[in-house]
C-alpha cells in the first residue's frame, strides 16, 4: 500500500491457513482485512488451469474461469475491532523502537 499498490483481498491457502485458526485470526486483525481460506488443496494448480483454460478459449476471461472452475472458500476471518486497535498501537511502538535502534547503531 505504501508503494501505491491496491490490495483488494487476501486469500490464504495450504498448511497454516487450514490448520491454525489462531494464526489466521491474528493475521486478519494485524492486517485489518478479511482473509478467506481456499477450499482446494491444489489451489496453485487450479489457478494455473484457470489461466490455461482462458488462453485456450474455453472462457472469455479469468474471472469467468474462476467462477466456473473454482471450489470456493472454506473459512473467512474478519478483523475484530478491539484487536485491530491493539495491534495498531503495538505497531506504532514497534516502529518507534526501530527508529530508536537505527539512530543508536550509527
Amino acid at each position: 500500500r505504501e508503494e501505491g499498490i491496491e490490495i483488494r483481498e487476501i486469500i490464504a491457502l495450504g498448511g497454516v491457513a487450514k490448520k491454525s485458526p489462531f494464526v489466521m485470526q491474528t493475521m486478519s486483525d494485524i492486517l485489518n482485512m478479511p482473509i478467506r481460506v481456499a477450499k482446494s488443496e491444489q489451489t496453485c494448480a487450479l489457478g494455473a488451469a484457470m489461466f490455461a483454460a482462458t488462453v485456450a478459449g474455453l472462457y472469455p476471461d479469468v474471472m469467468t474461469a474462476q467462477k466456473k472452475m473454482g471450489q470456493g472458500f472454506e473459512t473467512e476471518y474478519v478483523p475484530g475491532v478491539e484487536s485491530v486497535e491493539y495491534y495498531s498501537k503495538k505497531y506504532v511502538h514497534y516502529r518507534e523502537l526501530g527508529k530508536f535502534l537505527e539512530t543508536k547503531s550509527k
